[in-house]
Order: C-alpha cells, then sequence, then structure tokens
C-alpha cells in the first residue's frame, strides 16, 4: 500500500473510533448471567448458591456439593427511537448471550473449583446508512468473551472466600460514512475489525451469620485490551478506489466493578435481597487508534489520536424475592435501578444510556438432578432530551425499553 493511502485510512479510522467510541473504548456491561440470578434483579451475591456462583460471587461455591454443570443463553430485544433536528430513526438490534459454568469439589470437604464463559460485555448498532448518524455510526457490534477458572475456600461454618482468572477475548467491527464534501462524490465506507486478549481477576466473600442473615461481596478488576486487526475505506464511482487494509490497533479500556449484598429469610421458603453494586466507569479514561503507518502520528495532531472519556461512575440498585413453593417449585421477583453513567456533553448513539427501571419476573423446577430456570425481563428507559453533546446530530429526544428472556439448566451430580 501506498503511505498516503495508508494515512488516509489511520485518519478515517481515528476519526470514525472517535465519534462512536462509547459503545466500544467503555463496553456496555451484561450483568445478566444466570437465570435464577436475573429473575431476581441481579441480587445474587449474598445468595449465589448454584453454578453460576463462578461469577455473582465464587466464594457462593463451597455451597454446592457434588459436581454441577449449568449452561444457558440470554435473549435481548432492545428498541430505540430518537427525533431532532437532525431527522428521525430507530434502532431495534437482537442480541445473545451464552453462559456455562462447572463447579465441582472432586471429593474435598471445603474446596471448590469451578469454570465458567460467558459474555460480560457487549454492545451491538445498527443504524441507516442514510440516516443522522451515518457520519457517527452505522454499524458496530462489541464482543468480549470470558473464560474463568475458579476456586473457592470455606474457612468454616460462618465464613468462605473465592478467586478466580478472568481471560477475556475480544472482537470488535466498526462502519460508518465518510463525506468528502465540498466534493460532489458520494460517500465512503469505512470499516476497522480487531480482535485482542487481557486478563482480569474476580474476588469474592461471603458471610453466613446464621440461617436468616447472609452477606457476599464480590469484586471485579479493570483490564484493557488492545483491539489489532485491519482499517479499510472505500470510496465507490465515479472515483472508485479501495484504501487498505491498513494495521491498526485500538486499545480499550475495561472498569472494575464491586459489588455488596444481604439476604433475608423472614421464614424458611422465602428469600429476600438487596444488593448494591458499582461500576467505576470514571477511571476509564481515553481511547486511542494507532495505524503501522510511521507517519501517522507526525501528520495528525495527538489530540485527534486520543479521545478522553468523560463518564461517570454509577450503582445498581438491585432487589430480588424467592419463594420456594415445595421441594421442586420455586417463582421468583426482582427489580433493578440502573443509574445512567453518560453526561449530555459525551452523550452518542452508539450508547444513549439513560436511568433505567427494570422488572423481572421467573420461575424454576427441579426434578432429581436436573435444574430449569426461566425469566422474563423487562427494561423501562427514562426519555431522555439531549441538548448539549459533542455529537450535534444526537441531540434530541431519546425514548429506549427492551424485553428480554433467558433459560438456564443444570445437571448435579
Amino acid at each position: 500500500m501506498k503511505p498516503i493511502r495508508s494515512v488516509t485510512v489511520a485518519v478515517a479510522g481515528c476519526s470514525y473510533l472517535i465519534a462512536s467510541s462509547s459503545a466500544f473504548a467503555l463496553g456496555f456491561r451484561n450483568p445478566d448471567q444466570g437465570a435464577r440470578a436475573t429473575a431476581q434483579g441481579e441480587a445474587f451475591v449474598a445468595q449465589a448458591d448454584d453454578a453460576t456462583a463462578v461469577y455473582y460471587n465464587p466464594a457462593g461455591m463451597t455451597q454446592l456439593e457434588g459436581y454441577h454443570s449449568a449452561a444457558g443463553a440470554y435473549a435481548l430485544f432492545p428498541s430505540s427511537h430518537f427525533s431532532g433536528a437532525a431527522g428521525k430513526t430507530e434502532m431495534n438490534v437482537e442480541s445473545y448471550s451464552p453462559h456455562f459454568y462447572n463447579v465441582a469439589d472432586f471429593g474435598l470437604r471445603d474446596w471448590r473449583f469451578g469454570l465458567g464463559i460467558n459474555a460480560p460485555y457487549g454492545n451491538a448498532v445498527n443504524y441507516s446508512h442514510y440516516g443522522p448518524f451515518r457520519y457517527t455510526v452505522t454499524e458496530s457490534y462489541l464482543k468480549i468473551l470470558n473464560v474463568a477458572p475458579t476456586v473457592a475456600y470455606r474457612i468454616n461454618d460462618q465464613w468462605s472466600v473465592g478467586a478466580g482468572l478472568n481471560i477475556y477475548r475480544g472482537s470488535t467491527e466498526l462502519k460508518r460514512m465518510v463525506s468528502w464534501a465540498p466534493f460532489p462524490v458520494p460517500d465512503s465506507r469505512f470499516k476497522f475489525k480487531g480482535v485482542g486478549y487481557a486478563l482480569g481477576g474476580t474476588a469474592g466473600v461471603l458471610f453466613k451469620l446464621n440461617e436468616q442473615h447472609t452477606f457476599g461481596m464480590n469484586y471485579r478488576s479493570p483490564f484493557q485490551i488492545d483491539m489489532e486487526g485491519d482499517a479499510r475505506l472505500y470510496s465507490p464511482p465515479p472515483i472508485p478506489s479501495d484504501y487498505g487494509p491498513s494495521k491498526t490497533k485500538a486499545r480499550m479500556q475495561f472498569p472494575q466493578s464491586a459489588s455488596l449484598g444481604y439476604a433475608f429469610r423472614p421464614i424458611k421458603d422465602l428469600k429476600i435481597e438487596f444488593d448494591l453494586e458499582w461500576t467505576n466507569w470514571d477511571m476509564v479514561n481515553d481511547v486511542r487508534l494507532r495505524s503501522s503507518n510511521p507517519n501517522f502520528d507526525a501528520l495528525v495532531a495527538p489530540a485527534a489520536n486520543t479521545l478522553s472519556f468523560d463518564w461517570m461512575d454509577s450503582f445498581f440498585y438491585e432487589l430480588g424475592l424467592q419463594y420456594d413453593i415445595s421441594n421442586h417449585w420455586a417463582l421468583r421477583a426482582g427489580y433493578i435501578f440502573s443509574e445512567n453513567s453518560v453526561p449530555n456533553r459525551t452523550f452518542g448513539p452508539a450508547v444513549p444510556d439513560a436511568d433505567r427501571h427494570v422488572f423481572s419476573i421467573g420461575g424454576g423446577c427441579s426434578f432429581r438432578h436436573i435444574n430449569v430456570d426461566v425469566v422474563y425481563q423487562y427494561s423501562l428507559v427514562e426519555d431522555r432530551t439531549v441538548s448539549t453533546s459533542a455529537v450535534t446530530a444526537a441531540n434530541g429526544k431519546w425514548e429506549s425499553s427492551g424485553h428480554a428472556i433467558m433459560l438456564t439448566g443444570t445437571i448435579k451430580f
């Protein structure tokens, strides 16, 4: 490739990443990793008594005896509508994320060993190539796969601790249109696709005061992934050209988080839990795009290569209930209030965030060695009017909601 073409692709890639990085630098957390927990509004860190404890609180694995293997999937059907001075548009992109967990005691009294595979972060958007956001984002996705070998130890009848290694694989694809105005030629199409890896950690504590009162704590470390891949810029006729591929790297940071939970059983068959979960979005400071072309940094100012974020720390307030109808059947319900983490000035169409209320209802059945748990979830996002976003096309009224279902099956021996 000629040097000038490499620079052209890198410049277009950087401007695209800056425009839509709110979706991919920060990612979008997926806290829904098991049907039992999701049905209880994710208020599970102080209960954590099935194989999904690998994710929610590894210390909870000490409550399991023998071998437990759980697998399932979460399906989300969101809807987002926008109207503003730049025009009107909507987005309806379904997403699916699997989860898989194994926990075994290997005949030991106090030790437990687990392995989890899940997708704790992810995002997907798809806007029209002719809509108001075409120069910001048309299509993009982020997928973070986590493989988590985990261990737990029961110190005594009251205290348990656990920890896990998180092995992340991330993949991303970014697309948008590029305008050559004032020249009267068709828009070009830009695409970046990259893959990267990272390591992180999880730690948890479980304290069982007695049969009625249990406390839990879980912590997940921050990590960053260098997404390495190719960028390409394609211009259609009357001046057709294909600039690329150019080796490009996007450094993406992901936040640390911590949760505290308290579970109370007023009667034997009823459990009520409240959790508070904090996500440190404020620590995610910037995103950088680097090209393999040595002239890139010389020709483009460093400020154009780096985007500084100004997101805010946020909390999940989670409430969950479980009622055991019998030894085989259980009913569950939950509520989450999720705080908005994106201020107006850094708001963008890739993550139209706002305060949201999440309601869930589900149930489970258990027969011999098999458990099946299901949940329905509804997200009501508060309407948001944005007027001071740096992405001027995003200034306007946003309305969003979402439906989701999840199923988890478990085999126990």
